[in-house]
């Protein structure tokens, strides 16, 4: 009775063929912490990115309501709003393909943590792209605002170049932890 069955022998292959698998290297409870933590870090974003792009319509819509004779405002804050519903549209576009896989066995939950790094990638690619779209409405903005106001503006000018450019570092920066972090789990996936 030491004889094994068919199915019994396939299924020790199945076992030894699962063992083998290059998933085995890297802690699933702690992927599928990470991947719990991202996707609602990523679910926030959105809803501040949905949130805010609300209020650059409401501010529009309460500029020409209030101030009809500042027209550079009105300007500025309807380029806002309208460039924010692009943003805001293929930030969505970004999430929703790494979210719609499922992830019912390890490597599931491995191809989709793969799948939200890309995504993160991509994300702060658009953060840059935005932040350098940026750089000439916010400049004439300022300019369009001194001479309103018959002030120096070098230091608004300053501020406002130094925010721009800090957001495109910090999406720069985050571009490189995604990439560095993407390398590391296909290099541990290659294997």
């Amino acid at each position: 009775m030491s004889e094994k069955s068919p199915l019994d022998e396939s299924w020790d292959s199945l076992v030894d063929d699962w063992q083998s698998q290059p998933y085995e290297k890297v802690d699933m409870a702690k992927l599928i912490r990470q991947l719990k933590k991202r996707t609602f870090w990523a679910k926030l974003c959105l809803g501040l990115d949905v949130a805010g792009t609300l209020f650059l319509f409401f501010a529009w819509y309460w500029i020409a309501v209030n101030e009809p004779e500042d027209r550079a405002t009105f300007i500025y804050v309807g380029i806002g709003a309208i460039g924010s519903v692009f943003y805001t549209l293929y930030a969505f576009k970004i999430r929703l393909e790494s979210w719609r896989l499922s992830a019912s066995s390890p490597s599931e939950y491995f191809d989709k943590h793969i799948s939200g790094i890309k995504g993160a990638i991509r994300y702060a690619k658009l953060l840059q792209y935005t932040s350098f779209g940026m750089f000439p409405i916010v400049n004439w903005y300022v300019w369009e605002m001194s001479k309103l106001r018959d002030k120096s503006f070098l230091l608004a000018y300053l501020l406002v170049n130094l925010v721009v450019a800090a957001m495109v570092a910090f999406g720069i920066y985050l571009q490189k932890q995604r990439e560095k972090e993407l390398a590391s789990l296909e290099e541990i996936k290659g294997e």
